[in-house]
């Protein structure tokens, strides 16, 4: 397959189609980098091409900032016509295949002033795509949209043909998607890898909390077993754990539990299982397929736990206990 964007240091190369989410501090500065709008943090190569040196316009790259930019007075189609004023060949067709690769077809004459925030960026995409890019660069795509406009924009990213590389402070929809993510925090990369390596897997805490909703239980190091762990936590549990980073038996520590991985039943902590801890159910949000749960332990500290709308939960202030498996969890430095 062809290699169209090289990104050293970010290795491998994107094929078309391919999607790299860039997520933390550092995302912005590398993606307008590459755009030519700043400092060049990775060097680059389109194709066998370098792009240090080459302003934007000779770059050959489609790229889409925060906000896109759209001309306030002219249709939707007009707009994506703009940039194509120079090229009479193909433009209608060109036009027609980016509306529909970005579900725009029935806001074609709508004036871009009348859009919502979430068509605005489906209209800049899709301007950015009629120009045939073999790669796009997308600054902050979900940025202010509701999680279901997110998930919707996610799919189509994933399928449009060009590369892309997008800057996101949403990771739920960069996650989703994403073939490759790269956390980056005060220009360093803290890691780099598929969405399911770096989600359940995450290099540090920082990594943790920058790829998604995390939770921390502080505790003490008890024991250390090749890559497991028991933690004695300050509540005074001791609980099962994977090592997340090498540590010491008698370090302070925190265990990093994800919301989804938390099982949640109206029962005492002895009859789910060793290392179940009691909880009060504090608060349950209905969010459609999931409930999110809010749960006060007995030493004060607060978990969020996420669960499948059709399980039997318990009742906001009833007794409950919180479980998970062992090699969900991870351990990591205080």
């Amino acid at each position: 397959m062809e290699q169209v964007l090289r990104i050293v240091g970010l290795e491998p190369a994107l094929h078309p189609g391919q999607v790299l989410a860039l997520l933390g501090q550092g995302g912005p500065a590398v993606l307008l980098g590459l755009a030519g709008f700043g400092a060049a943090i990775h060097p680059a190569f389109l194709g066998d091409k370098p792009l240090a040196g080459l302003p934007p316009h000779r770059r050959g790259l489609g790229v889409v900032l925060d906000p896109p930019g759209l001309l306030p007075d002219l249709t939707v189609a007009e707009n994506l016509g703009w940039p194509l004023r120079l090229r009479r060949a193909g433009r209608a067709a060109r036009i027609t295949a980016a509306l529909a690769a970005l579900e725009l077809a029935p806001l074609a004459e709508r004036r871009a002033a009348a859009l919502t925030p979430a068509q605005a960026r489906r209209v800049g995409i899709a301007r950015a795509l009629a120009v045939q890019p073999p790669v796009l660069l997308l600054q902050e795509p979900f940025a202010g949209l509701p999680p279901a406009e997110a998930e919707a924009l996610a799919l189509l990213l994933a399928r449009l043909g060009p590369a892309v590389v997008l800057t996101s402070c949403e990771p739920t929809a960069a996650l989703g998607a994403a073939d490759r993510i790269a956390v980056l925090h005060q220009g360093r990369l803290l890691q780099h890898g598929t969405p399911r390596q770096v989600h359940g897997r995450p290099a540090d805490a920082l990594v943790a909390t920058l790829t998604g909703e995390a939770n921390f239980l502080p505790g003490r190091l008890a024991e250390v077993f090749d890559d497991e762990a028991r933690v004695a936590l300050d509540g005074g549990a001791v609980v099962e754990a994977m090592l997340g980073a090498d540590l010491p038996a008698g370090a302070r520590c925190r265990v990093m539990l994800r919301p989804e991985s938390l099982a949640v039943a109206a029962v005492a902590p002895e009859a789910m299982g060793e290392g179940a801890l009691a909880a009060t159910l504090r608060e349950a949000v209905f969010q459609g397929a999931q409930v999110r749960l809010s749960l006060a332990l007995a030493d004060g500290v607060v978990l969020l736990a996420r669960r499948p709308a059709g399980l039997r939960l318990p009742a906001v202030g009833e007794a409950c206990a919180v479980g998970w498996d062992t090699g969900q969890a991870l351990v990591f430095p205080a």
